[in-house]
């Protein structure tokens, strides 16, 4: 589902819309069958709509600001499919997880396509955000499943490797 994500997002700048409620179903029963309440997974998952509603919010103030009236970054700015990728993973990692995944991300994907647009001639101004995080969420999933074993649904590696 991710590299479907990644392919459709790449090509056409555009997700197909069901794809995002498939990806949230499977990242809740991954957390299910992992043996996670509902009431852990619903609290990880409104700390992190939170999180990403406040980021949304002071974007499109910034925005705002910097032009002297209201900008809705949805309409030009972030795409759709990109907000629905950040609200699907917000059910699969707990929140400090999100908020590393979250900043790395970001930050990756900026890499990324400034790389793609030094190696490319046709040059584009628009981002596969979801696209190219997707595709980083999928390093992040591999990296916790085989080669290094972290739980990206608990933050207690997180805070251990912190604290340490």
């Amino acid at each position: 589902m991710l590299l479907l994500v990644f392919v459709q997002d790449l090509l056409s700048r555009s997700v197909y819309w069901i794809v995002f409620p498939v990806l949230t179903i499977l990242f809740i029963v991954a957390r299910v069958v992992l043996h996670q309440s509902l009431s852990e997974i619903g609290q990880s998952v409104l700390i992190n709509c939170g999180f990403l509603a406040a980021q949304l919010l002071l974007v499109s103030a910034w925005f705002s600001v910097k032009q002297g009236k209201w900008v809705n970054i949805m309409s030009q700015l972030l795409g759709w499919g990109d907000v629905l990728f950040l609200l699907c993973i917000t059910f699969y990692l707990s929140v400090l997880n999100f908020l590393v995944f979250y900043i790395v991300s970001l930050m990756g994907v900026l890499a990324l396509w400034l790389v793609g647009q030094m190696l490319i001639s046709k040059k584009n101004r628009h981002i596969p955000l979801a696209g190219f995080q997707a595709i980083l969420f999928a390093v992040f999933l591999i990296n916790s499943w085989w080669l290094m074993p972290i739980d990206l649904m608990n933050d207690d590696w997180l805070l251990h490797f912190i604290i340490k």
